[in-house]
C-alpha cells in the first residue's frame, strides 16, 4: 500500500514521508508528512478490489417519443423561472 502511494506522490514531485496508521481489509489510514514544511496530513485510502459495473440502461422513457408532446423551449424555462421567483408559499403548495 505504501509503495503505491509513494509512486503516486513521486508523480507530483512530492518529497514526503508515509506512515501506515491503521489498516483493515482494503481500507487504510496513512499519515503523510512533507519533508520540506513538516505539514502533516492523515488520508483515508480504500483500494477497490473489483470494479462494479452498473447495468446499461438503453431507454428510460415511459412513453414513446411521439407521445411526449412538444419540446421545452427557452421561453418555457424563463416563464417557469419568473413564476417561481414570484411564488410565495411552501414547497407542498407549489406542487398542488
Amino acid at each position: 500500500m505504501l509503495d503505491i502511494l509513494r509512486r503516486q506522490a513521486g508523480r507530483f514531485q512530492c518529497d514526503c514521508q508515509l506512515e501506515m496508521v491503521a489498516h483493515h481489509d482494503d481500507q487504510s489510514l496513512v499519515k503523510v508528512t512533507c519533508v520540506h514544511c513538516q505539514d502533516v496530513r492523515v488520508i483515508a485510502v480504500a483500494i477497490a478490489t473489483e470494479a462494479e459495473t452498473a447495468p446499461v440502461i438503453d431507454d428510460v422513457r415511459d412513453q414513446p417519443v411521439d407521445e411526449l408532446g412538444t419540446p421545452i423551449t427557452t421561453d418555457d424555462v424563463l416563464d417557469a423561472r419568473l413564476a417561481l421567483a414570484r411564488f410565495e408559499g411552501d414547497f407542498a403548495s407549489l406542487l398542488r
